[in-house]
């Protein structure tokens, strides 16, 4: 069938790792490598998982009606309607076919949803009185998403944006298939031992990858099912893909306390996603001004801030939670943060954002807008917890900072997130100059370009970068490296500068999933945006930031961290969080 040509991409396979049946039926405490799926015929895999045959015969109907698009089922009308509206359209489904050989290409509808105020950035729009739709479509050919912004009432396409390697948030379809694949997979079964009840998976939905695998190499649309075994984490990866098991790998996940009842939350989830992300805010505090809005899966965006009356930063936001377990094995996962409903992000807004005033030697020296991101029932095992923390400062600094308070499904985790910071540098939204620190001078960046942690370079003050506009006003670039007074032990941060463009849709709109989760170099999705490297020669600048958080769940040494322990008798709950960020200090207050 011509799903079995699957991606086109022609990647050598490694071969299993021993047959999974040999394993004893009891937890091997030493498993702790990953280990390969053998490569069972995909009348076995069917046998086993009927509801991926069933899937399968939805695929090849789609490719035999020579669109190649497999559409959602059993959803609102409304929703059909703005399904039916994207399919018509053909710019949406412009890439459905091989361009040389008119092949039909595999596609899939995974989400729609009302749009949010992030959608339009906050500003007034037709969809403020009309029903509009966000319809996401996942070419697995390209690894590529198309998004289509749909007003039902006119039966308009408005807006058609489309993100090479990315991937958006699954289906429930596709959700529920990978749990069944994990669930009936031998290897599975052996290494959780036959005799016992599998758990129900956790972090299903969640996308990932396996090194060496096609996950990593081809860029399959694979998520991993996790297991919780006492301080143990099976994870399942899945290839969605080619509908089968990758392999396994354990993880230990530190000692933990017990479990913490989370009570009911729909109430205040419907309080948070109604007034902070169908809405923007406008917030006024001291010589600042700017509004806020909770994203659909790019965290707390803020934006048009102003210092003084002059706009300083025109849209900062956290687009990614790239999270990777074992530097040497290479897998993890990649998480959004953002509203409670109608949302991809799998992280939410856990209650308001918040704002705190900053005290220094007993005085106000500025104030944070603060929000946090949990995951219930946080903090046990495979659940995770990110803070947002924007600082705001009376002499013209401000920080875009960001936390993650674990736990986590292991102890050998890096977290790096991917922030987009789009800097105005005289408040006039003109042309800007990005320059770095050489050790002796500055030097003019001319191209789009990025920068390891091995490359940097500082002033005495501590500065990296220095961006300014055509009167020679803007600011200096501060890495943290442990000199903020949060805890931080350094941010070994990636950086990246990208011109700004209004015409595309790279970043500044809500965003599916940017870059791998598990890549260790620079390739954190930022660079996708400069292929080629473009001239920045008279143009507005975005900066990019994606430092490199090392966890730690050993006892005295603890970072990235949260654990449910015992006083007095009753649960308590310590974090030992990790924060990172740049902050932006003004030129003519920042020495030379």
């Amino acid at each position: 069938m011509l799903r079995r040509l699957g991606l086109f991409f022609i990647a050598l396979w490694l071969t299993a790792c021993g047959d999974a049946g040999n394993q004893t039926s009891s937890i091997d405490p030493l498993a702790t490598t990953a280990k390969l799926a053998k490569r069972y015929s995909q009348d076995e895999i069917l046998q086993r998982v009927p509801e991926l045959k069933q899937y399968w015969q939805r695929v090849d109907a789609a490719l035999a009606n020579n669109n190649g698009i497999v559409t959602l089922q059993n959803i609102s009308e409304k929703a059909a309607k703005a399904q039916e509206i994207a399919l018509a359209n053909p710019q949406f489904t412009q890439y459905t076919h091989h361009p040389k050989t008119q092949q039909v290409l595999r596609n899939e509808i995974m989400t729609i949803r009302p749009v949010i105020a992030e959608d339009w950035q906050g500003k007034s729009h037709h969809c403020d009185t009309s029903h509009c739709y966000r319809v996401e479509m996942y070419n697995f050919f390209y690894n590529n998403s198309t998004i289509a912004y749909v007003d039902i009432d006119t039966e308009q396409v408005l807006e058609i944006n489309r993100h090479s390697n990315a991937q958006p948030d699954l289906n429930k379809d596709l959700v529920n298939i990978a749990k069944k694949i994990a669930n009936t997979s031998p290897e599975v079964k052996a290494a959780l031992g036959e005799k016992i009840k599998l758990p129900d998976p956790v972090m299903a939905p969640i996308k990932t990858a396996l090194k060496n695998s096609r996950c990593e190499r081809s860029h399959h649309l694979c998520v991993a099912p996790t297991y919780l075994v006492k301080d143990k984490a099976l994870w399942a990866i899945v290839d969605l893909t080619e509908g089968r098991l990758v392999g396994t790998r354990w993880t230990e996940l530190g000692e933990s306390g017990p479990p913490i009842t989370v009570s009911e939350r729909s109430l205040e989830n419907e309080f948070v996603f109604h007034n902070y992300c169908e809405t923007p805010h406008y917030l006024n505090r001291g010589d600042w001004t700017m509004d806020y809005v909770i994203t659909g899966s790019d965290g707390l965006q803020i934006s048009k801030v102003k210092y003084k009356g002059q706009q300083v930063i025109r849209n900062a936001k956290l687009l990614d939670w790239h999270v990777s377990y074992s530097s040497r094995e290479g897998f993890g996962y990649s998480d959004a943060i953002g509203c409670p409903l109608f949302s991809s992000a799998v992280v939410i807004a856990y209650n308001a954002p918040q704002t705190e005033a900053i005290i220094k030697d007993g005085k106000e020296i500025g104030f944070a807008l603060i929000q946090d991101f949990r995951q219930p029932p946080w903090p046990t095992p495979c659940n995770y917890r990110y803070v947002q923390r924007y600082e705001f400062y009376n002499d013209g600094r401000f920080r875009v900072a960001a936390a993650d308070y674990g736990r986590g499904c292991g102890t050998d985790g890096t977290y790096r997130p991917v922030i987009r910071i789009d800097v105005d540098a005289e408040g006039d939204q003109q042309p800007e100059e990005l320059a770095i620190w050489q050790g002796e001078q500055w030097q003019t960046i001319k191209k789009e370009q990025w920068q390891t942690p091995e490359q940097a370079k500082f002033t005495p003050e501590g500065y990296q970068y220095r961006l300014t506009g055509k009167h020679g006003k803007g600011f200096y670039i501060e890495p943290a490296r442990g000199q903020f007074d949060d805890g931080g032990r350094g941010d070994n941060a990636f950086t990246y500068v990208t011109a700004y463009h209004p015409d595309k849709d790279e970043g500044e709109k809500g965003m599916v999933t940017l870059g791998s989760c598990c890549n260790t170099d620079y390739r954190q999705g930022p660079e996708e945006f400069m292929q080629p490297a473009e001239d920045l020669s008279n143009k507005n600048l975005v900066f990019w930031y994606v430092p490199q958080l090392k966890n730690d769940g050993n006892k005295g040494s603890e970072y990235c961290w949260a654990d449910t322990r015992v006083e007095n008798g009753l649960p308590k709950i310590k974090v030992w969080p990790c924060y990172a960020g740049p902050m932006f200090v003004p030129i003519d207050k920042g020495g030379k």
